[in-house]
């Protein structure tokens, strides 16, 4: 017993840290947030994006996180959004 509580003790503080880590994705050009979407896959669980029009017109759809999903709404300006 005396050997087998470390090794789970460091397992369970293993997959905590892990889970802790969330994914990185590049971040997207600045404008303002023109449209949000969320999709769900079975696969892969939930998807973020946000299409953000950029200062000269162009539209770019990028995919986020969604703590920047949930903070950036529309016609806010990326990626001050993701920073409250």
């Amino acid at each position: 017993m005396r050997k087998f509580l470390p090794g789970a003790v460091a397992a369970v503080a293993l997959v905590m840290t892990l889970s802790a880590c969330g994914p990185q994705y590049p971040p997207g050009p600045a404008g303002t947030v023109t449209d949000r979407s969320a999709a769900y896959f079975k696969s892969g669980g939930w998807r973020y994006r946000l299409t953000v029009t950029t200062p000269d017109g162009h539209r770019d759809t990028f995919r986020v996180t969604r703590h920047d999903y949930e903070h950036c709404f529309h016609r806010s300006a990326y990626p001050t959004c993701t920073h409250r």
